[in-house]
């Protein structure tokens, strides 16, 4: 079936899919987890990435607890997840591809230990980089310097296209000739030092995710032929119909996944023997028996993370929110450990005494421990409005740093009408790496800016100002 037939063969199934209307929450659920595990699976394994499928899924729901595996390939996972997560759930939104974009999305999939080849991450490319391909001939991609000229046409050129049927101008492309003809131009310039090909799979999804198509990934079994069309397109001025061809089957693939969902079959696959094999080699290939990932939090690191960074955070929040003390009457606010009763409660007192107190109660129930649903809770509670009579009211806000063994995600109350909590999520570390000055400050900012116009809206509409 040539390249045309296949692309009325999607335009025909794309036409089944969009019949049925919007799908329940359960299809949904289950088409985008098949898609967000066989994207992030098999995308990541064609880099070198160790995680077998079942570690994938558990990297995917959160409970990070692969031992004996490069922290790299964890990370990268999980980035690699929280930006295809995004990619999927926003559907046919903004689809034009910006610089900024592709940079912020090669910064969230790549992780690396040493600080030297850190710095390359999110930047374009400074040094030569190469492939050796199927005929074992080296093939230079594009020159650094010609890189970010190159790029902007690319992203030029595309957005045209894209535009071209957003605005159902005369003369326009298939949205997927859009996406594969990107794909080829883009790997062929190479813009990264590394981690080029699932930047071009992400962004070529994204594409055809815009136009409201499924996305693809390319399978274990055919990953030979997909590096061998590119190789023949990018060293002999190989037919990029074959390639094109070969793509148009794995769209193919994912939308018949999405209408076996909707009919009620079963989309998940059962593990296939020669997967298991092949990353067991990968495996045995690239992990150093004396790397383990040792990232758990107990109770010295915990204690290490009070004395630094979080009483960091503390010193900052405690003046600041001391600061509306005199328009309430009836004020405490309050600072605990869940699991461990270590609690301070105070009002006007000077910083140093309030987190010196909750470090002797931390120290005294030391023994209750338990490194699960560890929170620490930021609450402010102001009474009653000082000027307020009969129409007065109250204020309560504060943050939550909700730990667990790998990792930890910090939320703050924002403002919302009819005293209804808004929490909002601000950061989630890995590995519990500290808070920045910048994210310490932006937390108090957020928490002291919700007190502020909670007040400011209250009092307005009391008629008390």
């Amino acid at each position: 079936m040539s390249y045309l037939e296949k692309k009325n063969q999607i335009d025909e199934l794309q036409k089944r899919i969009d019949s049925y209307g919007e799908l329940s929450p359960e299809i949904k659920k289950k088409i985008n987890y098949k898609f967000r595990l066989d994207w992030n699976y098999f995308s990541n394994s064609m880099e070198g990435n160790t995680l077998t499928i079942d570690e994938t899924r558990s990297v995917m729901v959160g409970n990070i607890t692969v031992g004996g595996k490069p922290i790299k390939d964890i990370l990268e996972i999980k980035g690699h997840d929280q930006v295809i997560t995004k990619i999927i759930a926003l559907g046919k939104a903004e689809n034009r591809l910006s610089e900024e974009r592709i940079l912020e999305i090669h910064k969230a999939i790549m992780y690396e230990d040493d600080e030297n080849i850190k710095s390359k991450i999110g930047i374009w490319k400074k040094e030569i980089n190469y492939i050796i391909n199927y005929r074992n001939e080296r093939f230079d991609f594009l020159d650094p310097s010609d890189v970010k000229e190159a790029m902007h046409t690319l992203l030029n050129q595309t957005n045209a296209a894209i535009d071209s049927i957003n605005f159902k101008k005369d003369n326009i492309l298939h949205p997927v000739d859009i996406a594969l003809k990107f794909h080829l131009d883009y790997i062929s310039i190479h813009p990264f030092y590394d981690g080029n090909g699932r930047t071009a799979r992400i962004l070529t999804n994204l594409i055809l995710i815009s136009f409201g198509y499924p996305p693809i990934w390319i399978k274990t079994n055919e990953r030979e032929i997909y590096y061998q069309y590119l190789g023949d397109i990018q060293c002999y001025g190989g037919d990029t119909e074959l390639f094109y061809e070969f793509m148009a089957d794995k769209i193919l693939r994912s939308q018949k996944i999405i209408l076996d969902a909707i009919s009620g079959k079963e989309i998940q696959e059962p593990d296939d023997l020669d997967k298991k094999i092949s990353m067991l080699e990968r495996e045995l290939e690239s992990v150093d028996s004396n790397e383990e990932v040792k990232i758990r939090l107990n109770v010295d690191y915990f204690s290490e993370i009070l004395n630094t960074w979080l009483s960091d955070l503390l010193i900052k929040a405690i003046p600041k929110i001391q600061k509306f003390n005199h328009f309430f009457n009836g004020t405490q606010h309050h600072i605990s450990i869940t699991n461990m009763s270590s609690y301070s409660q105070f009002v006007n007192e000077p910083y140093e005494k309030i987190i010196n107190a909750l470090k002797t109660e931390f120290e005294r129930n030391i023994d209750r421990f338990q490194p699960h649903d560890l929170r620490v809770t930021f609450n402010t509670f102001y009474g009653n409005f000082v000027k307020g009579g009969l129409k007065t009211f109250g204020c309560n806000y504060g943050f939550e740093i909700k730990f667990d063994n790998i990792k930890y995600e910090v939320f703050v109350d924002e403002f919302a009408e009819a005293n209804e909590r808004n929490q909002t999520k601000l950061f989630e570390r890995l590995l519990h790496k500290p808070l920045t000055e910048n994210d310490i400050t932006e937390i108090v900012n957020r928490l002291t800016n919700a007190i502020f116009e909670h007040i400011d809206i209250n009092s307005k509409k009391n008629g008390l100002r």
